[in-house]
């Protein structure tokens, strides 16, 4: 068994390392980040997605009222299905992890705002933009789980985008 020398400073003399040793922590390499994660102070927190559940439910509703009155219903009423599926995934992430999802308290489609004087599509887009956006910028917040759906999220959006 051959052992290779490893200088360690001036504090200690040397380690011992062997092939098999060697081994069996390269083994160990790809598991690195979930070991890492684990030691990171406490769990996660669903206050990052809360804005994100809330925003998806206001999606839905704008799709669901632009494919009322526009000619391009069923692209709409894809952008609501999809966003719908967004609000209920991340609802359950925040129930999961121990918050409050909430739920949408205002049913009836969007009130108009500035926005308002945009066709329906230029809205729906812009609010898909800033979907997009957001879900970006919360990526980093998290961890694991939570960052694939944020991402996921964030990439339906820009795909939604190319529908409507």
């Amino acid at each position: 068994m051959e052992t290779v020398d490893i200088p360690r400073g001036t504090l200690s003399s040397s380690v011992s390392l062997n092939r098999r040793r060697l081994l069996g922590l390269s083994a160990l390499l790809p598991w690195a980040p979930v070991l890492l994660g684990c030691s990171a102070s406490g769990a996660p927190s669903p206050e990052p997605l809360v804005p994100l559940a809330t925003n998806a439910a206001e999606d839905e509703r704008l799709a669901r009222a632009t494919a009322a009155e526009a000619e391009f219903s069923e692209q709409a009423e894809l952008v609501a299905q999809v966003r719908a599926e967004h609000a209920k995934a991340l609802r359950r992430e925040i129930e999961r992890l121990g918050g409050d999802p909430g739920t949408p308290t205002n049913t009836s489609p969007p009130s108009p705002g500035s926005d308002s004087t945009k066709p329906g599509r230029a809205r729906l887009r812009s609010a898909l933009r800033e979907a997009q956006g957001r879900a970006e910028e919360t990526v980093p917040l998290v961890s694991g789980h939570q960052a694939g759906l944020v991402g996921s999220v964030s990439a339906a959006c820009a795909s939604l985008l190319e529908v409507v």
